[in-house]
């Protein structure tokens, strides 16, 4: 998934990730780690995920 990529690779800790999609810290971790992918949280969180990279990226 793009949004995955663009969102975790980039600059933003696991703080501000989690922040910014209302997922605890750990979970953000684990995106950054590469052990959970944004397809496995729930529809919700994708959506916010989708919302972030349009506003980071532009997309």
């Amino acid at each position: 998934m793009e949004t995955e990529s663009r969102i975790t690779e980039g600059r933003l800790t696991a703080y501000q990730i989690s922040e910014a999609l209302g997922i605890c810290i750990e979970t953000a971790s684990d995106l950054l780690e590469e052990k959970l992918k944004i397809d496995d949280l729930d529809q919700e969180v994708r959506d916010r995920a989708k919302m972030l990279e349009q506003a980071l990226f532009g997309q």
